[in-house]
């Protein structure tokens, strides 16, 4: 008994200084944004290096490094992404990286994913006819579950493009046959070849994508992305292609609810620290100042439930540029000017304090979208709400004028 008395009292306090989300509030959002709509899990079931991050990168958005650091294993065989995080899952992409590896039994695979995975996406280079490894697993998913829809995406066009064509075909030429005579006449082989080693498999639909970099310099980064999307329609329309189209608006409502749980704490720490730095004594006041901002970074990653890691912290204060340091200390000695100083200092304090925590509020928040902020954007980010932060803290006969 004694025990759960003291479990009881010490919950409110973990709340406080850990503050997060509530959690039924998060599930409610969530079961609002999923009604009729659940996350979709596919099955990329590829070959390694054949396309199958570019497509993750084309239907969500996020960055290609991300994606790879994103990736959880969940067997020998297999890995697992969930976007834009494992918390609060919008889309689920299951990727089998041993395939072709010595060894390799997909029946592993079958087994961990029979209940989860909506569809397979079979991801195959256009120009790589050494089919067979991939091909017999195939087959043994298939027939374990042979209910499953199944799409094959024929991807790096371009590899069987002559050297010197530097761009795709238009209007895009693959949605019927025959094919115009622009496709080039080796990569049209190669698809027509390939499509005759999955004859005797179910297959929806082959869809023949290119998805490039910026760098490759192609017209069209994302070629056949539309095509691929309504391929998913046809194959499972509720449960994939409904989510991914909205998937930019989903993420924008999670991160809504985290930053109207966070804005609350911006304001009161912000205030904190316009008060201690109003205080008349020169540089007494910065580490209690810096206390209170360490403070409340730690309070906004908890509401984001993302650890506040040493090279996060360093990276935000580095991007939007260690002269805050310099910055805080000649402040402080403001206070030397009798009144007027004082009260600067504290507005300054006050008006860092709130932008550094909306900057950490867009770090976390890009996150949901797979990626990081650039430093330009974080560093005009800042300085945008260093001054909201001035407006803000300013006494309100001030702000009428």
């Amino acid at each position: 008994m004694c025990y759960v008395r003291r479990a009881a009292t010490r919950k409110p306090w973990r709340h406080i200084l850990s503050p997060q989300v509530d959690d039924a509030a998060l599930q409610a959002t969530l079961s609002r944004l999923r009604r009729g709509l659940p996350p979709p899990v596919i099955w990329l079931f590829g070959k390694v290096q054949s396309g199958k991050t570019s497509i993750i990168r084309a239907l969500t958005g996020a960055e290609q490094a991300q994606i790879g650091l994103g990736f959880a294993p969940c067997t020998r065989w297999a890995s697992r992404y969930d976007f834009p995080n494992a918390d609060v899952p919008l889309a689920v992409f299951l990727d089998t990286r041993g395939l072709g590896e010595a060894g390799y039994d997909a029946r592993e695979d079958l087994e961990a994913f029979r209940t989860q995975a909506h569809m397979l996406l079979v991801v195959v280079k256009a120009m790589d006819m050494a089919l067979e490894h991939l091909l017999a697993a195939l087959k043994t998913l298939l027939r374990e579950k042979p209910s499953w829809p199944l799409i094959v995406a024929q991807t790096t066009l371009h590899q069987g493009y002559p050297p010197d064509r530097h761009d795709h075909v238009y209007p895009y030429p693959f949605t019927s046959s025959p094919w115009p005579a622009a496709v080039p006449a080796e990569l049209a082989r190669a698809l027509t070849y390939q499509r005759k080693l999955f004859a005797d498999m179910p297959v929806q639909r082959f869809i023949a994508i290119d998805f490039t970099l910026p760098e490759d310099e192609f017209r069209e980064p994302f070629y056949g992305r539309e095509v691929l999307l309504e391929a998913l329609d046809a194959a499972h329309p509720h449960a994939v292609y409904q989510t991914l189209r909205q998937l930019p608006e989903l993420r924008y409502k999670l991160k809504s609810l985290h930053f109207r749980q966070a804005q609350p704490h911006i304001l009161a720490y912000a205030f904190a620290a316009a008060a201690v730095g109003a205080v008349p004594l020169p540089i007494a006041d910065l580490p209690a100042i810096s206390a209170l901002q360490l403070k409340l970074l730690h309070t906004i990653a908890s509401i984001y439930r993302q650890p506040l890691r040493v090279k996060s912290f360093l990276e935000l204060i580095s991007t939007v540029g260690l002269g805050v340091l310099f910055r805080q200390a000649a402040r402080s000695l403001l206070k030397l000017i009798p009144g007027f100083g004082s009260a600067v200092s504290g507005l300054h304090a006050g008006a860092t304090t709130y932008a550094l925590g909306c900057a950490l509020c867009l770090y976390y928040q890009v996150g949901f979208d797979g990626h990081l902020p650039s430093p330009k954007q974080l560093q005009a980010f800042y300085q945008q709400k260093l001054a909201e932060g001035m407006h803000l803290l300013r006494p309100a006969e001030e702000r009428l004028q």
